[in-house]
């Protein structure tokens, strides 16, 4: 009886410090709680700042074209095989040069008959103009019929245009003889020779040999939409200021490149909505070629009071562009925002926030919407 006693009061002390035990944990665990609790809303600290304002200028942008402005191709204007060529490949020439020559023997000859055609014709006509002369006066006396005199008259007017024939086919053998050598008729750089030495050219179409094109200055054809030709028209109301544009071209960036607005199409193309408009730029270094793709910015109306924040501010998910801001009970809010152009680094806010907004700069991954914060500015800002 007394064990049963004995093993009851065991059992029950052993309840009782297990709960006494429980109790002591409970309410160790409750001040630790607590206190993790004062740590968490402890708001830390965030470097905010607010949105510059300053004058804007818009830009717009488009995607253009390099063209020439002069191109000439070089071809064979006559029969003949082709004797030399007097350029490298790829070379810079100059007007008036001599690109290539065709055998000139056959042109020359054919010269050469006209010229004795045209003396010998001369000749005759001089003899007519003196028979002519003498049956003239002949006839005042009355010692000649009047039908001599006719005759001698049509034989001089005969003799005169076999001159002139003869003066045209001159001419023409003179010409055809100056087309055995192809001259450069503008200065700039050669391509490739598409025929080699040797090869008859002209026979039966005119043969392309070359073509020549200017790289300084040089043109960019791109197309603006109506919309775009109406506020251009609004904010460059006349012509007395040229219009400037940027542009990039390849990997290039940051718009170093400008050139000049000099051309813009007098009609609407009814397939597209859009205008032909022609910029020409410097290429002093040549380095640009015709046919390349670029990237131009044109400058528009300027924006009063604009808003800009750092680039590096800007977060995106699946509602766009946002930025985290601060509100007035220093709670994180998520601000979503319609970005405009960059401008220096920092990118102008078409809508979204106010000019008072404290947005989040850094630590960005460290916060998020709903959170309690102390905002900090990096340096005084007016007003704050």
């Amino acid at each position: 009886m007394k064990a049963k006693n004995i093993i009851s009061t065991i059992f029950i002390a052993l309840i009782l410090g297990s709960v006494v035990y429980g109790y002591l944990r409970w309410q160790s665990a409750q001040k630790n709680r607590s206190s993790h609790t004062i740590t968490q809303q402890q708001a830390p600290p965030v470097v905010v700042d607010v949105p510059q304002q300053k004058d804007v200028v818009t830009y717009y942008e488009f995607t253009g074209e390099t063209q020439t402005v002069e191109k000439v191709a070089l071809v064979a204007r006559v029969a003949g095989f082709l004797e030399k060529i007097n350029f490298e490949d790829g070379s810079e020439v100059k007007k008036g040069d001599i690109l290539f020559e065709i055998e000139q023997e056959a042109y020359k000859a054919k010269r050469d008959q006209a010229y004795a055609q045209l003396k010998s014709s001369e000749a005759e006509l001089a003899r007519a103009q003196v028979d002519f002369e003498r049956v003239e006066e002949a006839a005042q006396s009355n010692a000649v019929s009047k039908q001599d005199l006719t005759t001698k008259k049509a034989e001089l007017a005969q003799a005169e245009a076999a001159v002139k024939a003869q003066k045209a086919a001159l001419a023409e053998a003179e010409l055809n003889l100056s087309y055995t050598q192809i001259k450069s008729s503008i200065s700039g750089r050669i391509d490739r020779n598409m025929i080699d030495v040797g090869n008859l050219v002209g026979a039966g179409s005119n043969t392309l040999l070359a073509t020549v094109v200017t790289l300084s200055p040089m043109y960019i054809y791109f197309n603006i939409s109506e919309t775009y030709y109406y506020s251009w028209k609004k904010t460059h109301k006349t012509n007395d200021n040229p219009i400037p544009f940027y542009f990039d071209v390849a990997n290039e960036t940051g718009f170093s490149n400008k050139g000049i607005i000099n051309y813009i199409d007098n009609m609407v193309d009814p397939d597209t909505g859009t205008i032909t408009v022609r910029g020409e730029f410097p290429n002093t270094d040549k380095t640009i070629l015709p046919g390349m793709y670029v990237r131009l910015k044109i400058p528009g109306e300027t924006r009063k009071n604009a808003l800009l924040v750092k680039e590096t501010a800007l977060n995106t998910d699946i509602g766009g562009k946002y930025l985290l801001v601060v509100d007035n009970t220093n709670t994180v809010k998520r601000a979503y925002v319609e970005i405009g152009q960059k401008e220096d680094g920092m990118r102008v806010i078409e809508s979204g926030i106010s000019a008072d907004s404290r947005y989040i700069t850094t630590g960005l991954q460290f916060v998020f919407p709903g959170m309690k914060v102390t905002p900090q500015f990096v340096q005084e800002h007016p007003g704050t």
